[in-house]
């Protein structure tokens, strides 16, 4: 069972790393050029790889137990908004309808709700246990999001670096998507991978006890 769950982790990890890359690149390769983001892949030949990979990420997200009742909110949140997004497409480029304009700004809607969440739980892997009781609201709050000494203890120094930078790597990508939506063609796109590849290195980091036998 321990195994199973590393492994989980890995996979989720694997796949946040390898999936920007892959509908870029195979998308490139059968001539059909570059997407100004991830999502506009859906309208490509690489269409089946882009929502089988997030039914996938979906599922071990809902799947996935964390250390306590927060965590398993946090994922499950995560888990079902990235299933809304490969169901709600984004808006086409060329002359959409009214109905796809609505459904394309829920898609986004998802999508910022899904990496919110996912840079909050790669913020709570640095902390190795439930927040304890009675703390006052600061250190609460702070314990809750792994910003504590005494959560850490036992974990390297660079793993605890890799979560938190992973999480406001994450946070500050969200928070750039509009102000830069509008000033390169490829800003989503690379906001987007950012985002993917520091989510799938913080569970990487998370289940690589797996591969080490640590």
């Amino acid at each position: 069972m321990v195994m199973s769950y590393l492994l989980m982790r890995v996979f989720v990890g694997v796949i946040g790393i390898v999936l920007p890359w892959l509908l870029i690149v195979g998308n490139w390769a059968v001539g059909h050029g570059f997407q100004p983001s991830m999502s506009g892949y859906y309208y490509t030949p690489m269409r089946n790889f882009f929502v089988g990979a997030l039914w996938a990420l979906g599922i071990f997200l809902v799947a996935y137990n964390g250390y306590d009742r927060a965590d398993r909110v946090i994922t499950n949140i995560a888990g079902a908004a990235t299933i809304g997004v490969s169901l709600l497409p984004t808006t086409p480029a060329d002359n959409p309808a009214l109905h796809q304009v609505v459904i394309g700004d829920l898609h986004l809607t998802c999508a910022c709700i899904a990496f919110v969440m996912l840079a909050v739980m790669a913020l709570r892997f640095a902390k190795r246990e439930p927040t304890p009781p009675g703390l006052r609201f600061w250190p609460r709050v702070g314990y809750a999001f792994g910003f504590t000494s005494a959560a850490c203890a036992g974990t390297p120094k660079w793993e605890i670096f890799v979560y938190r930078f992973s999480g406001i790597v994450i946070l500050g990508c969200v928070l750039l998507i509009y102000p830069l939506s509008n000033v390169a063609t490829y800003s989503l796109l690379t906001l987007e991978t950012t985002m993917l590849v520091f989510f799938g290195l913080s569970w990487f980091v998370k289940g690589r006890r797996i591969l080490t036998g640590g």
